[in-house]
């Protein structure tokens, strides 16, 4: 990069919808068009026909790699070191770097953010900001599409069995309001046939997952088709989930332990089927742009299968059941506020350094007994104000396990089974993992159809600012991708 600011531009500047798929990645593309046909992704098949394409791979490296880290590095077009992410959905104001909508805005254009990583707090722009689902708050910008996060978050809850199911009169208030924000009546339809099918086969209800991507598209075409936003996003995190969960339900080559027969039959099609979600969502987002907009598919880095020695069987994952009855245990004091976010992690909020040093010291100490075997309990991190505390998972399904806590509130007692605070109920053990090659690809005005050039995540923001016609900033670390445009 040259040291001073530039405007490089591929023609005359455009406007570009980003649409973020979490993790999703060509190598599973590949493999699902081989078994079954380019009509089994449509959508996906044109992009690399129509497109320019290619694989975009994440500059971290584990422990860094992560999405709350490999998004903003792509928002930002800088590394970790300097933007400073490290938890889900950290404040904004505590990433040290501007994210793609800040030199959007400051240009004076329209910015539409949908679900994004690091979009919280939303910012009043000319524009919109609906923040992502994990989210510590319902807020929006503007306030009147406070319903859509609200569904969103309590969705997201509710699949993390950290909160209640809305009652029959909250449902029937809630799509009353939604119905005005775009919600079509064909999504419910779908919500209505997915909960029947559920009661025919309950195993099927790993589909829901995909309701709130299709929702959410709903209220996403409505605001994009109202404001039509110089440069907009749209996140969608169901494949990634997917990955995570029945990769080797769907395709047990590469693991050790093979899956077993009724996991296969029960959740083998969930990978193939989180991606013909992200096919029809692709679909629709082609749908949506003008010919003055550049449609951009990016997945900040992808997945591979889950292999461990430590867990060789596949990981199971423990989660808390009840985070106000840990912290009577551990202790609560200075603990502002507690946010769930992915299974099985907590943000734990607490001002007071004193308070905070006490608490991390806490659950630090505290261990399990895994059979006879002594281990730490939990894995805990430290951001600003927040500890992000995660139980650590079993090697394989155990009976008697023991949390013991040293160091505990007063009250507390000394040691609690595993069904006493936590829970290891997900329907499979962990099946995939991160992985730095992605997936980028560019579809619209003006652009060539070809394969794009090695990248990586920190190219990303330099060439949508490019491609807009506004100038990369200095302190960005990747290059502007060429070959875009004919």
């Amino acid at each position: 990069m040259s040291p001073t600011t530039q405007t490089r531009q591929h023609g005359a500047p455009r406007k570009v919808l980003l649409l973020e798929f979490n993790e999703i990645n060509w190598h599973v593309v590949d493999r699902l068009i081989a078994s079954r046909g380019e009509s089994f992704l449509p959508n996906l098949s044109r992009l690399r026909r129509e497109g320019a394409w290619g694989v975009q791979s994440a500059v971290e490296r584990p422990p860094l790699l992560d999405p709350w880290i490999t998004w903003v590095t792509l928002h930002t077009g800088v590394s970790q070191a300097v933007h400073g992410a490290t938890v889900l959905e950290q404040k904004g104001e505590t990433i040290r770097s501007k994210r793609t909508w800040h030199y959007v805005s400051e240009a004076g254009r329209k910015v539409g953010v949908f679900g994004s990583i690091s979009a919280y707090p939303p910012e009043p722009v000319k524009g919109y900001m609906v923040p992502g689902p994990f989210a510590p708050g319902d807020e929006t910008y503007p306030p009147r599409l406070q319903p859509v996060q609200a569904i969103n978050r309590r969705y997201t809850q509710v699949h993390n069995k950290t909160t209640r199911p809305p009652g029959m009169l909250e449902n029937v208030a809630t799509g009353a309001r939604l119905f005005g924000l775009g919600l079509k009546p064909s999504t419910c339809v779908r919500i209505a046939g997915q909960l029947a099918r559920e009661r025919v086969s309950p195993h099927l209800r790993w589909q829901r997952v995909s309701l709130q991507p299709r929702l959410n598209f709903d209220f996403f075409a409505s605001l994009y088709r109202n404001e039509r936003p110089d440069f907009a996003t749209w996140h969608s995190n169901h494949a990634a989930h997917y990955m995570h969960h029945y990769w080797r339900a769907w395709d047990d080559s590469d693991f050790p332990v093979k899956s077993p027969p009724d996991e296969k039959r029960k959740y083998g099609e969930a990978v193939p089927y989180g991606y013909r979600v992200c096919d029809e969502l692709l679909g629709r987002a082609m749908r949506l742009i003008d010919r003055d907009t550049v449609l951009v598919l990016a997945s900040s880095m992808g997945q591979q299968p889950y292999i461990s020695e430590k867990y060789r069987e596949g990981k199971v994952v423990v989660r808390v059941k009840d985070i106000e009855a840990l912290l009577k245990v551990l202790g609560r004091e200075g603990v502002t506020e507690v946010v769930p976010t992915m299974v099985p992690q907590w943000n734990i909020h607490v001002p007071d350094a004193e308070a905070r040093a006490a608490l991390k010291a806490r659950i630090e100490a505290a261990r399990r007994s895994v059979a006879g075997v002594e281990e730490a309990a939990f894995a805990v991190e430290e951001t600003e104000d927040c500890l992000t505390l995660t139980p650590l998972g079993l090697a394989r399904p155990e009976q008697g396990v023991r949390y013991s806590f040293p160091q505990r509130a007063a009250g507390a007692q000394a040691s609690y089974a595993l069904e006493a605070l936590f829970a290891a109920d997900t329907p499979t053990v962990k099946q995939g993992m991160h992985h730095i090659d992605g997936m980028l690809a560019f579809y619209g005005a003006g652009i060539r159809p070809a394969q794009l050039p090695p990248c990586t995540n920190l190219d990303v923001a330099p060439t949508l600012l490019s491609l807009m016609g506004l100038p990369v900033p200095a302190v960005m670390e990747g290059r502007v991708i060429a070959g875009l445009s004919h």
